[in-house]
């Protein structure tokens, strides 16, 4: 990750996108700005030549504290992704 933050971006995004990103903000006591980049990140290659295919799983939080049904719960959603990977 870069040290310096660079120049200023706008973007538009939907109220409602923007009131989420606000709350999980002030839920982590980061800005907004900061939530963004490190979404931004989490998501973009590291360079042109870098290609992935993001998974990503919201985990209810009642189920990771506990490593048997965490297993079990990402058993059941694996062949799905298999097969959704496969096929694009």
């Amino acid at each position: 990750m870069t040290a310096k933050k660079g120049t200023i971006m706008s973007l538009s995004i939907d109220l409602d996108i923007q009131e989420r990103m606000k709350a999980v903000a002030k839920k982590r006591n980061i800005s907004v700005s900061k939530l963004i980049r490190d979404m931004a990140e989490k998501n973009l290659p590291a360079n042109d030549d870098e290609e992935f295919d993001t998974v990503i799983f919201k985990i209810p939080k009642n189920i990771v504290s506990d490593p048997n049904v965490l297993k079990n719960w990402l058993s059941l959603r694996l062949d799905a992704v298999v097969k959704a990977l496969a096929n694009s």
